[in-house]
């Protein structure tokens, strides 16, 4: 079989013809967010930089069958510098004062999305949990870091913190210092943090 469709994005192709001489069937599926051609087969396919998307099946007798394929597959975003305003960290869930710079947020069905945010001295996050973790690169500046019950960590330029999921923790700058992070967390069920009581001066400075 040979597809061949105007889409752009990649080729796609199969490495052996079919050899058992049974039939087999191709598919069209379509998401949300992209479209896409499937081969129901259990050979390898091949991806391709292709701007056109053509799939090529030889199959058992050597026949052949041409469809028609229109839609476009994702392509590549690039999120510009600048082009994201920066927002005050609500003072519901932060001490001090805080800037969220947001980076990037997965279209579905990914669920990752990522922030830079800049700790000034004395300032600190609440005192919460995520579901499915959550990733900490530090990119500037000396903070501080702790779990429920654990010691308080410093934290400098590129240090990488893994929090667990349901772990309760809280982080932020020292007392004198200011600190950047990239935060970066997954949703579960549209949810990335659940947010409890504010870190008291008695907690942030012991």
């Amino acid at each position: 079989m040979v597809y061949d469709g105007p889409a752009a994005g990649c080729a796609w192709f199969l490495r052996e013809p079919w050899l058992d001489g049974e039939s087999r069937t191709a598919c069209i599926m379509e998401k949300k967010w992209r479209q896409s051609l499937s081969l129901v087969t259990p050979h390898r396919l091949l991806r391709t930089p292709w701007p056109r998307i053509a799939v090529c099946v030889a199959t058992h007798d050597n026949t052949t069958l041409t469809v028609t394929y229109s839609g476009g597959m994702e392509t590549m975003d690039i999120k510009r510098s600048g082009s994201q305003p920066s927002t005050k960290g609500p003072d519901a869930y932060f001490t001090g004062h805080v800037r969220i710079d947001p980076l990037f947020q997965a279209a579905a069905p990914g669920r990752v999305l990522g922030a830079c945010v800049t700790f000034e001295p004395g300032a600190r996050t609440a005192w919460h949990t995520h579901p499915l973790g959550q990733t900490l690169i530090v990119t500037s500046g000396c903070g501080w870091v702790q779990s429920e019950g654990g010691p308080k960590m410093d934290i400098r330029p590129g240090d990488v913190v893994w929090c667990p999921p349901h772990e309760k923790h809280w982080h932020g700058a020292t007392t004198t210092t200011a600190m950047t992070h990239i935060a970066i967390q997954e949703a579960l069920d549209g949810k990335v943090v659940e947010w409890m009581e504010k870190v008291s001066d008695e907690q942030y400075q012991a």
